[in-house]
């Protein structure tokens, strides 16, 4: 399963999807859903949601959202240089991690390179480069020689900006590249579909799969879909933070290679007690190696489901460095989220 897991991780991140512009990332999910699906929808604003019919009496709702964090033009200077804005609801993006990275502006007409620069040693001095620099001194370089090379190659202000980094394998069956939070979260969601398309309908719970767009927005899609659903429960499948490595203080404990992550409770919400203890009972008799976390400074699509009286869980992949070029993940991890959600899934026949 792992191979598989891989090729369609490495598609998704690699296809642009940025808050607000998730559009080729949900043209993929409704491939899939086409192919299983009895019914598909997608609303105004791009949340893409297939049922899976099922001849068992329970219907579960599996959410993962389709956006990226990254940045938009936010100005244009008459030599040709760009600066940003960030695209979350959340705190500007961790500052020690711009210079050098490369991106790609999304415009009318296409993906143009850039890359984060500021002011380097020779210029800055010494007191310049001990230091982070601050916002306004971070800017984007294309090469243009000026604002007429900007025009001619189509680029606005609001133009999304994304990062320009493959998925890599690493050892021990780790992954690094950008959109792991939340396309991770997408393998597992079209993995399970795909799956349990092939359990006969008699012997499955009916399930909805829901693709939201702007979760970094403040979760905007999941309110737009919560409103009208009625299910029994609710899954949420995103990122959790891991904390096994070096500089970090270990307080949520949370390791790469050990397992899916329960959520008990986060910045926004307490998830429902009773179906949480049933997720970790079936991953014990199941002998699948759990987590359990309290997330500060973390929210999820589930606070919206929440917010309209369902039943919310969320099952976490464990990721290093969360919002940056080179988020982390295990592919372990990712898979005995599948099984986990598929023996949870099945658990109701």
């Amino acid at each position: 399963m792992t191979e598989e897991t891989l090729d369609l991780l490495k598609t998704l991140s690699a296809t642009p999807g940025p808050v607000g512009r998730e559009t080729l990332v949900q043209d993929i999910v409704k491939e899939h859903f086409k192919a299983h699906c009895g019914s598909i929808t997608q609303d105004r604003i791009g949340n893409v949601v297939g049922t899976l019919e099922g001849g068992i009496d329970k219907h579960y709702a599996i959410v993962a959202h389709a956006d990226e964090v990254g940045f938009l033009v936010s100005s244009i200077d008459e030599r040709g240089f760009l600066r940003v804005k960030w695209n979350t609801q959340g705190h500007m993006p961790d500052l020690r991690l711009l210079p050098g990275q490369w991106v790609l502006i999304m415009t009318e007409k296409g993906l143009i390179p850039g890359v984060f620069c500021v002011k380097t040693a020779h210029l800055a001095g010494p007191e310049g480069k001990g230091r982070i620099p601050t916002y306004e001194e971070v800017f984007l370089d294309i090469g243009a020689k000026d604002i007429e090379d900007i025009q001619e190659l189509g680029i606005n202000i609001g133009d999304p900006v994304i990062y320009a980094a493959p998925v890599e394998r690493l050892l021990n069956q780790h992954v690094s590249g950008k959109s792991m939070d939340d396309r991770v979260g997408l393998v597992v969601l079209l993995r399970v579909l795909g799956q349990f398309s092939k359990v006969p309908k008699a012997k499955r719970p009916t399930i909805t799969f829901v693709s939201t767009v702007m979760e970094e927005l403040g979760a905007r899609g999941a309110a737009a879909v919560a409103k009208d659903l009625d299910v029994d429960a609710v899954v949420v499948l995103d990122i959790g933070l891991a904390d096994d490595y070096p500089g970090t203080a270990g307080e949520s404990g949370i390791a790469l290679g050990k397992g899916p992550i329960v959520v008990i409770k986060d910045n926004a919400m307490h998830y429902s007690h009773d179906f949480v203890q049933n997720i970790i009972k079936i991953a014990e008799s199941e002998k699948i190696p759990i987590q359990r976390a309290v997330f500060h400074s973390y929210i999820t699509d589930g606070v919206q489901f929440a917010s309209q009286g369902q039943v919310v869980s969320v099952l976490a992949v464990p990721c290093r460095y969360s919002h940056s070029s080179f988020e982390t993940v295990s592919l372990l991890d990712v898979d005995m989220t599948i099984h986990l959600l598929m023996k949870l899934l099945a658990s109701s026949s």
